[in-house]
Order: structure tokens, then C-alpha cells, then sequence
């Protein structure tokens, strides 16, 4: 039987994923609202209307996009020795 006061494999595992998988969604989160307050202040300085802090939110989600596909795709992909986008029943 197993030790019920010792937490499984399983749910560490789980624990680990929700950790990480919430710092990515985090780091995308800060990445727009920095890069949309950093348009909005020279919005102010330059009087530019909304367009730095729309460009800055739109560079914010790319940004955060990239590296969660770099961290969540590429990583694990080539740590295995695989090529994202490469499958193993074609050629």
C-alpha cells in the first residue's frame, strides 16, 4: 500500500507543469503591460494619440508569444533530439 503522507510522482509532476506553465502566461502578461505602459509614456512626451501604446501592447504579445512557443516547443523538442515540426512517420 502506498504512504499516503508522501505526495506521488504524479501530482509533483502536475505541481512542476502548473508552475511553469503559470510563469509563462506571467512573463507574457509583463511583457505586454510593460511594453503598452512604455507607449503610453511617450504617448505623453511625443503627443502621439494611442498609437505607441498600441504598438507597444502588439509588440508585448508577440514578444510574449515567441517565447512561450521558444519555451514550451523548442526547448523540450530539442532536449529530446528532435526538430519541432518534424514528425516520425514521414521521411
Amino acid at each position: 500500500m502506498k504512504d499516503r503522507g508522501e505526495p506521488s510522482m504524479r501530482s509533483s509532476s502536475s505541481l512542476q507543469d502548473l508552475g511553469r506553465y503559470s510563469g509563462y502566461g506571467f512573463a507574457w502578461a509583463l511583457a505586454t503591460l510593460l511594453l503598452g505602459w512604455g507607449g503610453l509614456e511617450l504617448d505623453k512626451r511625443l503627443g502621439t494619440g494611442p498609437l505607441l501604446v498600441i504598438f507597444g501592447a502588439v509588440l508585448g504579445i508577440v514578444a510574449g508569444f515567441v517565447t512561450l512557443y521558444m519555451r514550451a516547443v523548442v526547448e523540450p523538442a530539442t532536449r529530446k533530439g528532435d526538430s519541432p515540426g518534424r514528425r516520425e512517420d514521414h521521411p
